[in-house]
């Protein structure tokens, strides 16, 4: 879905959030220890759509079950021993450098990108430390590492000796075509490093017999990192290896014979284990295309945190289901709309609003909650909304005007007392934040900038001279919303159409026709300042 003006929830018929009917499905299965696993191959950059899907519907769900008490773990697997199959868009890679990287494991195929080894640090440099800066720490594991450690030697085994299974499992549920003699693991090949290309002839009980595209054929053990099982195996043994609770994927892994249904089947038919609890999770696209590190397009984490908080990012996942999807860009109102949403829901959780009923405003309440990076105080902070800094971001220094923004803050009503520290530094954050959105993606309407002299050409002589009159209740004024309400009465009293008077306003300020709400506008640009240009119209 688009995002836009609306509530977030629309189904108040439980109490519960979308994270907490999940948990509620992953109780039946009885476990002593739930996880919830995400798994993610770096075959680009990582980016929110990435992390909605294998990072925060996880760690949703694993909250909801921690919120119940009982024992649980978000493990996030990097699966790293997967072969490269493209190259990124963007990237500067010779005809020579992409032989040598495709078809090899990502673990150590050569990096794409100066200043860095393998293709595994380019792609995953950071990225552990990205995930904590949202306040999520999961158990990070490498596949390649799970595989070279021996954890997966017993799973392989018994996978290749139920091979003929697999096979009219995986023929029957994909409509696939396998060969009966299929054997479900990928050897690396000892002449040219590559698993890609590499196709399993023969099991004797130790060893594997192999041939690969280059030409190479061989024997080897198929232990110890020597070789991967096949995707959908592979997916299937990672459940087994962990006995995961539950997992989230992309929603292209959930058509009709596609990888979840197959390893859900082989789950059962083969090993003769439950699959985890899965939920699809769509994709967030931008500006109506779906992000992909392999194309380019994406907003990685870290991009995430220069633009817009944490906070933000989380109440999105609590608060959207999984299985919407989201039309997202910081070039369009959908991202303000998106940070109204989570300021709105605040001012829910502290009881300054409600939702149309009470059940509604308590699964806000609660997906604030989870949304947060720690406890929240019992009252509501004092908070500068964003799309005032972005605003006051363009008229003042954060660090050093911060003093005279908060007086403005507090003389046009927008805060009822001084900052704490700890709400200082949050504002502070959020101006830093608010600007570089404004000089890197805001649209014109956000764009603020005094004119030099005022655009009056045009105008009706009546329409000024009302400007001029309710410049006489500037000084006066208490808060913003008394200014603005000054102005709209001023404009009724002396036959003037609102709308009119509003747009001379802004073309007496800021040269063009509209801009941000008057009465906060005047406050951030200062009353005496206003005041003095309109009078002298």
């Amino acid at each position: 879905m688009k995002l836009e003006k609306r509530k977030p929830e629309q189904e108040p018929e439980k109490n519960e959030t979308w994270a907490d009917e999940a948990a509620d499905h992953v109780l039946e299965t009885k476990r002593k220890e739930y996880v919830c696993e995400g798994m993610y191959t770096p075959s680009g950059h990582f980016h929110i759509g990435n992390a909605r899907s294998e990072i925060f519907t996880p760690y949703a769900v694993y909250r909801a079950l921690k919120d119940r008490g009982v024992k649980a773990k978000q493990v996030f697997v990097l699966d790293d021993f997967d072969a490269v199959r493209k190259i990124p868009a963007g990237l500067d890679v010779s005809k020579e450098e992409i032989d040598k990287i495709m078809g090899t494991p990502i673990y150590f195929a050569p990096s794409p990108i100066k200043g860095f080894d393998t293709w595994n640090h380019a792609f995953i440099d950071g990225l552990e430390e990205s995930i904590e800066s949202f306040g999520i720490k999961p158990e990070v594991v490498s596949a390649y590492e799970t595989y070279k450690s021996g954890q997966f030697n017993a799973l392989i085994k018994e996978s290749i000796e139920n091979a003929p299974e697999i096979v009219k499992v995986w023929n029957r549920v994909a409509g696939s075509e396998k060969a009966e003699n299929f054997l479900p693991v990928q050897m690396i090949c000892e002449q040219c490093g590559k698993s890609l290309y590499t196709n399993a002839l023969s099991w004797d009980g130790k060893e594997v017999e192999y041939e690969c595209k280059c030409g190479y054929k061989g024997k080897k053990s198929p232990f110890d990192g020597n070789a991967k099982l096949h995707w959908r195996v592979h997916w299937a043994a990672h459940w087994l290896l962990r006995d995961v609770a539950y997992e989230s994927a992309g929603k292209d892994h959930f058509s009709k014979g596609g990888s979840v249904d197959v390893g859900q089947a082989m789950m059962r038919e083969v090993f003769k284990k439950e699959p985890p609890y899965q939920t699809p999770t769509e994709f967030i696209l931008v500006g109506g295309a779906k992000m992909s590190g392999s194309v380019g397009n994406v907003v990685n984490l870290k991009s995430w945190l220069e633009v817009a908080s944490p906070e933000t990012f989380r109440y999105l996942n609590f608060a959207y289901k999984p299985n919407s999807q989201v039309d997202f860009s910081f070039a369009d109102n959908s991202f303000i709309l998106l940070v109204e949403n989570f300021e709105r829901a605040e001012r829910i959780y502290y009881g300054l609003e409600t939702e149309r009923s009470e059940k509604l405003t308590e699964k806000i309440k609660k997906n604030f909650a989870y949304s947060a990076l720690g406890a929240l105080p019992k009252e509501k902070p004092e908070r500068l909304s964003y799309q005032y800094a972005a605003f006051l971001a363009q008229l003042y220094d954060h660090e050093k005007d911060f003093a005279k923004i908060q007086g403005i803050l507090l003389e046009s009503g927008h805060i009822s007392r001084k900052f704490t520290e700890s709400e200082a530094a949050e504002s502070k954050a959020t101006l830093k934040r608010a600007k570089f959105w404004v000089e890197n993606f805001a649209q014109e309407r956000f764009m603020l900038k005094v004119a030099e002299t005022p655009a009056m050409e045009g105008l009706a002589p009546d329409t000024i001279a009302a400007l001029k009159k309710a410049a006489s209740h500037i000084e006066k004024a208490k808060n913003a919303e008394e200014l603005q309400t000054a102005f709209y009465n001023t404009a009724k009293e002396n036959n003037i159409k609102p709308a009119e008077m509003f747009k001379a306003s802004y073309l007496a300020l800021l040269g063009k026709e509209f801009g941000p709400k008057l009465g906060t506008l005047i406050f951030a640009l200062g009353k005496e300042r206003v005041k003095k240009r309109l009078e002298g119209l």
